[in-house]
């Protein structure tokens, strides 16, 4: 380990690009020797990240990684905006179904080029342009509909349903980012985004969960309900409950409930949700890849449900 790179890299907030370093003292050798050693990794050819902060960061954190070390590596007098989820990864808005390339807009205003590493694409309005941490980006409404346009409406909904879970949009704001981007008038997935998205919706699968349930043509359950017994106490709190049934919808993450004790008083609460007479059905991540398995859960569990009330 070279530590005077590994500190010049620190200093930069663990991204930077060769010619920044090289401004600081630190030789282009230096920086290649630090590559092969694996203290930095390059993300594009004048786009560096620190080894062991990529090395801890999980998948979108990357994603935020590698869009701050390219917008570093961008020419002062050409600057960039990012877009897309790579806008969304430094807002810190949860992300699905996007690719890896970096999205951004050039002062060029040329769309649709790719080197493999960055996509760019055409300018948007000034209005939907902002900084964060010091970077150019498009607000997350704007970046939300960007999602929904090039990589559809789950993906697109994930996103939207987090950003108005964080507070970092409200509804209208999507539609008149949709309507100001032009996004509708080439796809029909912003404005399903836009009619779809909910505040009280709190993970990405409970976002997948009700994207397939509006494939299915399924009526949108009523998302996190407070459940209570018969004495007036509280039971727990369900991601879905289909309207007019006593039908409990949980939909489990890639991670839910890792822990033993997790585990344990989850299936207590469920428990407990059937003694009340509810049909409780739980979808997992893999479940919301094939619609009809979760088709096929919801119809017998409503089945079951009017079974019960008659």
């Amino acid at each position: 380990m070279d530590p005077h790179v590994v500190a010049a890299v620190q200093g930069l907030g663990g991204v930077a690009a060769s010619s920044q370093l090289v401004r600081r003292g630190i030789s282009t050798r230096q920086v290649a020797r630090a590559v092969r050693a694996g203290d930095l990794v390059r993300v594009r050819r004048d786009a560096l990240v620190l080894g062991e902060l990529w090395r801890q960061a999980k998948p979108w954190e990357r994603h935020a990684l590698r869009a701050r070390a390219v917008v570093a590596g961008s020419h002062p007098d050409r600057p960039v905006v990012l877009t897309h989820h790579s806008a969304l990864a430094l807002w810190g808005i949860a992300l699905h179904g996007v690719d890896d390339r970096v999205h951004l807009t050039t002062p060029s205003g040329r769309r649709g080029r790719s080197d493999g590493v960055v996509s760019s694409h055409r300018a948007v309005p000034p209005p939907f342009v902002t900084r964060r941490e010091g970077i150019r980006l498009v607000t997350p409404a704007a970046a939300c509909v960007q999602v929904a346009a090039v990589f559809g409406v789950e993906a697109g909904l994930v996103s939207a349903d987090d950003a108005l879970h964080r507070g970092h949009v409200v509804a209208s704001d999507l539609a008149l980012a949709a309507a100001a981007l032009g996004v509708s008038r080439s796809s029909r997935s912003p404005a399903a985004v836009v009619a779809l998205a909910d505040p009280r919706v709190e993970s990405a699968a409970e976002s997948r969960a009700r994207w397939v349930f509006h494939v299915l043509g399924i009526e949108q359950p009523t998302p996190q309900v407070e459940v209570y017994d018969e004495d007036g106490r509280f039971v727990g709190r369900v991601d879905f409950m289909l309207r007019g049934l006593r039908v409990v919808i949980e939909v489990d993450g890639m991670s839910k409930y890792t822990d033993p004790t997790d585990l344990r008083a989850e299936k207590r609460r469920e428990d407990r949700l059937r003694e009340l007479g509810y049909e409780v059905v739980r979808l997992t991540w893999a479940d919301l890849r094939d619609p009809q398995v979760v088709l096929r859960k919801l119809t017998a569990a409503m089945a079951r449900a009017r079974t019960r009330s008659t």
